[in-house]
């Protein structure tokens, strides 16, 4: 009978260890996948770091200006095209159309023709 107790202790013990070592060896498997994880993690705020410092880069205000000169050929607004609202209806008709039969339908066109 004690022979079969041993027995039965030892059967016992030999699982617990095959036991307890599956548990060691997924648990090891798990932190390298979570330490993967956390490295991916710290990548990705990376890039993002780089990409707002890149993107308040390329939305500067004098880089912006200079594309707009370089790009659209635009420029400074002159203080004297800054109106008030008010003051609009007053400064579209300054010049009337140079042929007036000649309109098309379209009003605007017409208006960025005759500024050409």
């Amino acid at each position: 009978m004690l022979r079969i107790l041993n027995a039965l202790l030892v059967v016992g013990v030999l699982v617990s260890g095959f036991v307890i070592y599956s548990l060691e060896h997924r648990t090891r498997g798990a932190e390298r996948k979570i330490a993967g994880i956390n490295d991916e993690l710290a990548q990705e705020r990376e890039d993002m770091q780089l990409l707002n410092v890149e993107w308040a880069y390329l939305t500067r205000p004098a880089h912006l200006a200079r594309l707009a000169r370089k790009e659209l050929g635009l420029r400074p607004a002159h203080v004297l095209q800054i109106v008030m609202p008010d003051e609009v209806d007053g400064r579209l008709a300054e010049r009337p159309p140079e042929n007036p039969a000649a309109q098309s339908s379209d009003p605007l066109a017409t208006m960025l023709k005759a500024l050409q």
